[in-house]
């Protein structure tokens, strides 16, 4: 595992607001989260999986480091090959919750949807460096994510089969793998003030947006989350 004293502060950076500290997953976790809320969250993320791979390729076309590329190379693999790519996983779980699989993949995304879209395909253009940052923020947090959501599904839901789990249980897998390249290439590069400031800069502003979907969730289906739930991590 990195753990640079600079790796070693974002890490903290992101876990000011790690994911898991949300008043979604908490309700989640709890098994307070309405079933009905959690199928349309999984309307709705589905909107981040489709586009990941266009953020790992937005980063690979411009990445001078050949070296690099293959690791960014092995991870849009990942996502991409075969019939049960991870947005068919996705899609496993969303039918496991009672999501018909067209509304998964054709459901309108919320404005905090978007946005979250817009800003990571953002920084994963703008150079390898804010792109690494950017992912850094997003797969550093899955794997505790997803055997949290686990978790929560066997325990609360009653969701145990393979097939509905499928999607949590690779990731809690692949994407320490995933993350640890990510903190390797910024060990790498950013080897000044100025590039420190850059990547902080972008993880944070990914962090940030990955919050704001699960607010754009919570606003949506269930509002009184944000009013009762951990209400000193919100953003101001």
């Amino acid at each position: 595992m990195i753990q640079t004293a600079f790796i070693a502060h974002l890490r903290e950076v992101i876990n000011e607001k790690h994911l898991l500290k949300h008043p979604f997953y908490q309700l989640w976790s709890k098994g307070t989260l309405p079933i009905e809320a959690m199928q349309r969250y999984a309307e709705q993320y589905y909107h981040l999986e489709k586009n990941f791979p266009r953020f790992l390729s937005a980063i690979h076309t411009n990445c001078e480091d050949v070296n690099f590329r293959q690791e960014i190379t092995d991870n849009l693999y990942d996502e991409e090959h075969g019939p049960n790519n991870h947005r068919e996983l996705w899609t496993w779980f969303g039918e496991a919750i009672g999501v018909k699989r067209e509304a998964v993949q054709n459901t309108e995304a919320l404005p905090e949807t978007r946005k979250t879209v817009e800003t990571l395909m953002r920084l994963a253009s703008r150079s390898p460096i804010a792109g690494s940052a950017a992912m850094a923020a997003y797969e550093s947090q899955t794997p505790a994510v997803s055997k949290s959501k686990i978790e929560g599904l066997e325990k609360h839901y009653g969701i145990t089969d393979e097939r509905g789990l499928a999607f949590f249980k690779v990731h809690s897998v692949l994407d320490v793998e995933h993350a640890d390249s990510w903190w390797k290439m910024i060990e790498k590069e950013a080897t000044t003030p100025e590039v420190q400031k850059q990547v902080e800069d972008a993880l944070v502003e990914a962090r940030d947006a990955l919050w704001g979907f699960l607010d754009g969730i919570c606003k949506a289906y269930v509002p009184e989350a944000l009013t009762t739930c951990n209400k000193e991590l919100l953003p101001s």
